[in-house]
């Protein structure tokens, strides 16, 4: 069975090991790129579970992947499949966006254009859930939607550099 610690998850060091050229630090923050930096630590993944945080009244985020495995989605917990597929839609999301950054050099405009591809992948996948796990999602997604169109409204619009 693969383990799934955080803490380990660390393709930083197989990078060099495999003889990577480029940098092996964040192309936004230039922290060691780990798993972890990826999906929790990284100021677009922080972006990302607060807002869901915010959007859907939880009360804390997670900080790792042991976080996730160990005390948000620990086997056999209520909604466990719902939860999962959550967290697989945020992280895809997330890693989606990091290989545009970092393999494309293509940088999002707004940290805000993650939220919508999140919220692309729950309309998307949903078919994959049983019915009455997406009617849940489904009140996931309009929660979500309503924070987004409110913070997008209230967000001053100019022409900085988010990522700065």
């Amino acid at each position: 069975m693969a383990s799934h610690s955080g803490e380990d998850s660390d393709w930083g060091g197989s990078k060099t090991k495999k003889n990577w050229k480029g940098d092996v630090n964040c192309n936004l923050c230039a922290s060691p790129e780990t798993v972890n930096h990826v999906l929790f630590q990284c100021v677009m993944a922080r972006f990302v579970w607060a807002s869901f945080k915010e959007a859907l009244g939880w009360d804390r985020v997670p900080t790792s992947l042991t976080d996730i495995f160990d005390h948000w989605i620990p086997l056999g917990c209520k909604d466990y499949e719902l939860k999962l597929f959550t967290f697989v839609i945020i992280a895809w999301a997330l890693w989606v966006s990091r290989n545009k950054i970092r393999i494309q050099k293509c940088f999002p405009d707004s940290p805000i254009s993650i939220l919508y591809k999140t919220k692309f992948f729950m309309q998307r996948w949903a078919v994959l859930l049983r019915a009455t796990d997406r009617e849940k999602l489904a009140t996931c997604y309009s929660s979500l939607e309503t924070w987004v169109k409110s913070f997008e409204e209230l967000r001053p619009h100019c022409s900085e550099d988010w990522w700065s």
